[in-house]
Formats: structure tokens, C-alpha cells, sequence
């Protein structure tokens, strides 16, 4: 064997170090990580055994909401007098607002809302397009005006990778000729959800010019006990969703939340849904007036309140369908000898009256701040109209409410139901229903087979404030709230309805 150098030892005990040191660091290495694994092992058994059998809970962080109970509002017009503020009235900038009554233009405060699903019956880019450069990430379910009426899911709409648009199909028979026409908003936030019903769509006109009413509530993660009320809005709106969507769009997937996971309590209201179809049985109370019906008996019930023989139920809408003799909605129906009254009470009463509250069109024309170049949401053809079994008689002027002056010369786009005893006072029997139903056959729906099916062509959806203790109130505050004067005044001999065609003829 040669013999080593004390220099060749030493430089040979370097490289063994080396080695070492290298064997070393590679063990210390696989130790560490091994160590981190264990760790993370064990914090994921405790997080385990920590939620193991537990409910979801409420949030610790107590997180203000602007809507902790449904609240009735109107949108802000121009028109108002921007000093003076309500709490009732808001602007669609200030709706996407975590902070609903933030001022805008003086905070200029950070949009944090992460995602919005919106139902409309019409939309514009230019009031919608500041939210999505904003990156929330926004979902249009809009009517389906396509020749075929074939589903059409437009991803990247208009090149935004974060805005799509839903136009659901309407290819059975049912469906083709109805409107999908329901306003609902789901807007998700860090920390909540909040939910906006009414008869707002997504024109600049709807949140400048025309007049709008929206039940709005926030809902925080949680898992309060739940009254019946409060659950039967929590699955009915989940049932009212996933009909309205396609299969592949599921709106908990689309906003990434777990609809369940929220906190669905002080329900005020009712919701009041219309889908395309023809119902019978038990399914035909589900649905349109038939549903109003069996809320309004069942809450009169509850209260042990006397089911009244006679009512007066002022219907302010703005599009108008086939109101004679055959016209089963809401309106002196004579099949199966029930009127209005008849069909909401079950009652033989041949005395409730019905004011039907429409524009003139001197109101139109004469009083409105817009004028009839913005008069595009009312809808009443001349030829239904100059019918001689038209009922002329229950018109009743829209007009501009007594409690706030800035209301007057307003063109309504709002569709609002009261009904109250004949002598018109707002008590605790008194329904008040707000939405998208306009006095329609094909929202409402229509009875068949001697009145053993309803039959229902469009999409609709509101909330009823419904007959209960204690609730008068609430009930007056809206009255008072309202855009337009009610009771309303009945229409004088020279008075006509606002028909654009004519008006339009008229200009020739």
C-alpha cells in the first residue's frame, strides 16, 4: 500500500467532511419536512376534531349590515333633490355598496363586492360596465329574445373574462311566447349576501328615470333556528333559482357560495314566484295568483283574522294584458262565477272593487318630468283597449304620492298590489305585494278545466307583505313610501289612458 502524504490525509478527511456535511444537510432537510407534514397532519386532525359534530356557527367578528331585515325601497331618480336624503331611496351605485348609505361621491369607497348574478328583462352595457373593469365578476340572466329561443350562454361577453351572459331557453310550448321577466340580485360580498327583489332591470332609464320598488336583505354565514316563514323563503328561492338556470350553471357555483352556510332568519315577506307551466293539485297553489291566494288565507287563518267579505285591492302596473269576460287575473272573473275578491277569499261577494291605477295621457304628456319619449314601460294597445268589453271603469289616475313632493311627474316601472278592506285602511289584514307581475294572464296565470289547473307562460317573481299581527305599522310606512298617491283617484270622462300608439299617430 502507498503511503499517504500528511497532505493527501488531509485534503481525503476534507472530502469525507464534505460528505458528511452534504449527507447531513439532505437528512436535515427530509427531517424538516417530514417534521412540517406531522404538524400539518396534526393541526388538520385537531381543525377536524374541533368542527366534528358541531354546526355551522355564526360568524365570531359581529359584521354590520346595512339590511339585517327586508327592507322596502325605491331607486333614486334624477329628479330627486340630491339634499334630500331617506334611508328608502337608493341609487344602483349605492345598492352594490357593502355600505348601502355610504356617500359616493364624497368617500368614493372600494367596490369589495366579489361577485353578482342578476335577473333582467333588458340590459345596457354602459350602467354595467364600471362594475365589471371594477373584476367583480358578473352573470346577466336576461330574456331570450333569439329567433330559435335555443339556450345561449355567452362567456367573455363583450371580451370580459369576467362577464357572462344567460339567456334561458324557451323551446317548449309553454315557454315560446312568455317573457322571462324576474329581477332578482345576488350580490356576494367578503362576509355576506344580499339579496334584491323587485322591478328593477338594467337600463340607464331604470335607475335615472323610472320609478322602481325593491325589497332588499343581507345574510351573513350562519345557522340560526329558522322559523317556518324563514324556511320556506330559504327553499323556495333555491327552487326558484335552480328552475330559472341551466343545469351547467348552477348560481352556487357561478358566485362560489354555499347557499346553505347562510343565515336565512327575519324574513318579513313571502315569496311569490311564476314559472312556466300548466299546475294542478296541491302544485297549482305553489304558483302566481293561486299562490297569493293560499298565502293570504293561510296568514288570515294564523292571525285568526275574520276572512273579510269585501276588499278593495288597488293594482298599480304598468303593462296591461286582456282584461274581459274571459280574463281570469285579478280582475271581475267570471268563470266559475268568482271575481277577484272571489278567487283571493273563497268568498261569494259580488261587491270588492278592483282599481286598476294606469298613467293618462295628459299625465304622461303634461306632467312628467321625462316626457313620452321615456314612457317606453307602459304597454296598452289601442285595440284591446277600444274593446267594448274592455272595463274602462276601474281605471284610476297614477299620480305622483302626497308625502314626498319630489315624486311628482314620475313615470312608474314599478308593479305594487294593496289589498284592503272597502274603506281603504292600512291595518294589520292588509297585503301589499311588490315585483315583476304586471296585470297579465300570462304572470298571473290562468285557469283551466273548470278551474282545476292553472296554466302560466312567464317567469316572474316578487314578495308579499301578508295579512299579520302587529304589522300595520310597517305596512303604513310603505304606503307613505310609495311613488304614487293611493288611494288612488278614479279617471274623470275626459280622461284617457296613456297608449304610446296613439300618441305617436297623433304626431304624423
Amino acid at each position: 500500500m502507498k503511503k499517504r502524504t500528511l497532505q493527501e490525509l488531509s485534503e481525503e478527511q476534507e472530502e469525507i467532511n464534505s460528505s458528511y456535511i452534504n449527507v447531513n444537510s439532505l437528512q436535515k432537510q427530509l427531517y424538516l419536512e417530514n417534521q412540517k407534514r406531522l404538524e400539518d397532519v396534526k393541526q388538520e386532525k385537531q381543525e377536524q376534531q374541533k368542527n366534528e359534530g358541531d354546526e355551522v356557527k355564526q360568524v365570531d367578528e359581529k359584521i354590520k349590515l346595512c339590511f339585517p331585515v327586508g327592507k322596502f325601497c325605491l331607486n333614486q331618480l334624477s329628479q330627486y333633490p340630491k339634499e334630500e336624503k331617506q334611508s328608502h331611496i337608493l341609487s344602483f351605485i349605492n345598492i352594490i355598496q357593502e355600505n348601502a348609505y355610504s356617500d359616493v361621491q364624497k368617500e368614493k369607497p372600494k367596490i369589495t363586492l366579489e361577485a353578482a348574478l342578476m335577473t333582467c328583462y333588458g340590459f345596457e352595457d354602459h350602467l354595467l360596465k364600471p362594475l365589471v373593469l371594477s373584476g367583480v365578476k358578473l352573470f346577466i340572466i336576461n330574456d331570450n329574445d333569439n329567433n330559435d329561443k335555443k339556450l345561449e350562454i355567452i362567456e367573455e361577453f363583450n371580451g370580459h373574462p369576467n362577464w357572462t351572459v344567460i339567456k334561458p331557453s324557451k323551446l317548449s310550448s309553454i315557454t315560446f311566447g312568455g317573457s322571462f321577466h324576474p329581477k332578482i340580485w345576488i350580490l356576494k360580498f367578503p362576509k355576506f349576501i344580499r339579496i334584491v327583489i323587485g322591478s328593477q332591470n338594467l337600463h340607464v332609464g331604470d335607475w335615472t328615470v323610472w320609478s322602481q320598488a325593491m325589497w332588499i336583505q343581507d345574510f351573513q354565514i350562519g345557522n340560526s333556528e329558522l322559523d317556518e316563514v324563514s324556511k320556506e323563503f330559504k327553499v323556495g328561492l333555491k327552487e326558484f333559482l335552480d328552475n330559472i338556470l341551466p343545469s351547467s350553471h348552477k348560481f352556487e357555483d357561478l358566485l362560489k357560495i354555499k347557499y346553505n352556510d347562510y343565515d336565512f332568519q327575519n324574513i318579513n315577506i313571502r315569496l311569490i314566484t311564476s314559472i312556466p307551466g300548466r299546475f294542478t293539485g296541491n302544485q297549482m297553489n305553489k304558483y302566481g295568483m293561486m299562490r297569493i291566494q293560499s298565502v293570504i288565507n293561510s296568514e288570515l287563518k294564523s292571525s285568526d283574522f275574520e276572512i273579510p267579505k269585501q276588499v278593495s285591492i288597488a293594482y298599480q302596473t304598468t303593462s296591461i294584458g286582456q282584461l274581459d269576460v274571459n280574463y281570469v287575473d285579478f280582475v271581475q272573473q267570471q268563470q266559475n262565477n268568482k271575481s277577484i275578491a272571489q278567487m283571493l277569499f273563497n268568498q261569494q261577494e259580488e261587491k270588492s272593487i278592483l282599481k286598476l291605477i294606469y298613467p293618462t295621457s295628459d299625465y304622461i304628456q303634461n306632467q312628467t318630468s321625462a316626457g313620452p319619449e321615456y314612457a317606453n314601460p307602459l304597454f296598452l294597445r289601442k285595440q284591446q283597449y277600444d274593446n267594448p268589453k274592455f272595463p274602462k271603469n276601474i281605471f284610476h289616475r297614477y299620480q305622483g304620492s302626497n308625502y314626498y313632493y319630489w315624486h311628482a311627474g314620475n313615470i312608474p316601472h314599478l308593479k305594487v298590489m294593496i289589498i284592503t278592506g272597502i274603506d281603504e285602511k292600512i291595518d294589520d289584514k292588509t297585503s301589499i305585494y311588490i315585483g315583476s307581475h304586471n296585470l297579465s294572464q300570462a304572470a298571473w296565470g290562468r285557469l283551466e278545466k273548470n278551474a282545476t289547473q292553472l296554466f302560466i307562460s312567464n317567469t316572474e317573481l316578487g314578495v308579499l307583505y301578508p295579512p299579520k299581527k302587529d304589522s300595520a305599522k310597517l305596512k303604513q310606512s310603505i304606503i307613505e313610501q310609495l311613488s304614487f298617491k293611493f288611494p288612488p283617484d278614479k279617471y274623470e270622462k275626459t280622461d284617457q289612458p296613456w297608449i304610446s300608439e296613439v300618441y305617436y299617430e297623433q304626431q304624423i
